[in-house]
């Protein structure tokens, strides 16, 4: 198991599901497959049936479909898993193809870099590293790669709270970005925001005129 999984599974979660990522979800990702149906690098297809006999091998815990896609949706939530757009934890996913985003080596390779080396505390005056928040981003699924002063400043605020705690600038800028995909998967700050696939995001900034403005430009043009 690589460190950004490491790194995610000691974020917070339920012990069912670090267990069924770690074990069930590593071992079919990394398994042997000669199926030629079988699912590609970093993807892993589920199977319920298979799911509830692995979390209940000494007694009933997970019974229902509803029950799988709720440790699912902790696993997303901290970067370790991603589904597709057209899918939703409140539909079935039996039998369909999810993705692990860092079992695929060559994104993985392509990150670890000087940014692992040297702990650093909190301070006021701290920002994500650029190129590392991109690949980020885009290897656990964050649509939205822009954030806010407020965004920001809550982030720094809370960990200033935690003086004691150090982590390199790697770690850093992976908790913030985590805290930006279960921010953008709440509902809505503004009436602004669009939902797209399971995130909601703020659209490009644009001139966009509505029939009121466009009464009032009618009314006072001739002025």
């Amino acid at each position: 198991m690589n460190s950004l999984e490491l790194d995610a599974l000691q974020l917070s979660m339920s012990n069912h599901a670090r267990a069924l990522y770690s074990i069930y979800l590593v071992s079919k990702c990394d398994g042997k497959n000669t199926d030629s149906n079988a699912s590609p690098v970093g993807s892993v297809t589920l199977s319920y049936k298979d799911i509830m006999q692995f979390l209940n091998s000494k007694e009933e815990l997970v019974t229902l479909g509803r029950q799988v896609n709720s440790l699912l949706k902790e696993l997303d939530n901290v970067g370790l898993i991603s589904i597709g757009v057209e899918q939703s934890y409140k539909r079935s996913l039996n039998n369909q193809v999810i993705q692990l985003p860092f079992r695929v080596p060559k994104d993985i390779s392509s990150i670890v870099t000087d940014a692992h080396q040297g702990f650093i505390k909190m301070n006021v005056s701290w920002r994500p590293d650029a190129t590392l928040f991109e690949q980020l981003c885009q290897l656990v699924g964050v649509i939205d790669k822009g954030y806010s002063a407020d965004e920001i400043g809550e982030y720094i605020a809370y960990w200033l709270g935690y003086p004691e705690k150090q982590f390199t600038a790697y770690q850093w800028t992976q908790k913030f970005v985590l805290n930006l995909k279960q921010r953008r998967q709440r509902q809505p700050v503004n009436k602004e925001q669009t939902k797209v696939g399971h995130q909601w995001i703020t659209p490009e900034a644009g001139l966009e005129i509505d029939d009121n403005v466009k009464q009032l430009i009618e009314k006072y043009s001739g002025k």
